[in-house]
């Protein structure tokens, strides 16, 4: 065998490989574009039904104008005026006298826990 015949059995065996490789990167890049383009169909497809039956939730939509007539219920709230409350002045010295510590007639306030109270 010669040189010439090898290195020629070397380029036909590169060549072909270098065309199955582009051969195959080809396929690839086919494949991912056919991939591509059956999602987005399928996108299209999921918008257009999404679209369909928000159509079809706002047609069954009934849209009724109602007049109310009906009296106005208040309610009145009174909260108490505690500036109208008033002691008399022998009232007023027997809680002065509390509060001090000393009963109004002289003694001593009992305890709290005293069996009379």
């Amino acid at each position: 065998m010669t040189p010439y015949i090898a290195l020629a059995a070397l380029a036909i065996v590169g060549a072909l490989t270098g065309g199955a490789y582009y051969q195959g990167r080809k396929d690839g890049e086919n494949k991912i574009i056919a991939q591509e383009a059956r999602e987005e169909q399928l996108a299209l497809k999921a918008a257009d039904a999404a679209a369909s039956a928000a159509a079809q939730a706002i047609s069954r939509i009934k849209v009724q104008h109602r007049t109310i007539t009906q009296e106005v219920q208040r309610e009145v709230i009174q909260v108490p005026a505690y500036r109208d409350c008033r002691h008399d002045p022998s009232v007023m010295r027997n809680i002065n006298a509390a509060i001090s510590g000393q009963a109004a007639s002289g003694g001593v306030v009992p305890p709290v826990n005293a069996p009379d109270r």
